[in-house]
């Protein structure tokens, strides 16, 4: 996931400070670093290889860290477990079929097109 952080500092004390990064009126930091989904606002996931951006294609790329963790091969295999290339979060890293961990990527970088990157949103 990509980080994300408020636009506005809080005081703190004694006193419990909440703050909710799901709501839509919570400012944040930067350009649309938070993804609307289902009335609430979610950091964008897919940052498998932990470099803070969002890249489908290219060197250095999310999508190939992906298919090193499941053997490099068999784009089929799965590895289970809390890796950072479970973009999901569901304890299997897959590179196919229903629930994988590439097609995240592709849908948290600009529009999903393939040659387009997205950079984390902190200072």
């Amino acid at each position: 996931h990509l980080g994300i952080m408020t636009d506005n500092g809080y005081s703190l004390s004694g006193t419990p400070t909440s703050v909710d990064l799901s709501d839509a009126g919570t400012t944040t930091y930067g350009t649309n670093a938070r993804k609307a989904l289902d009335g609430h606002m979610m950091m964008r996931m897919g940052n498998a290889r932990p470099d803070n951006t969002l890249k489908y294609i290219g060197s250095s790329n999310d999508r190939d860290a992906i298919l090193q963790r499941i053997g490099g091969s068999v784009p089929t295999g799965i590895a289970s477990g809390y890796y950072a290339e479970d973009c999901t979060m569901n304890g299997q890293v897959k590179y196919t079929g229903a629930a994988n961990d590439r097609d995240p990527i592709l849908t948290n970088i600009a529009n999903g097109v393939p040659t387009s990157t997205r950079s984390e949103q902190l200072p």
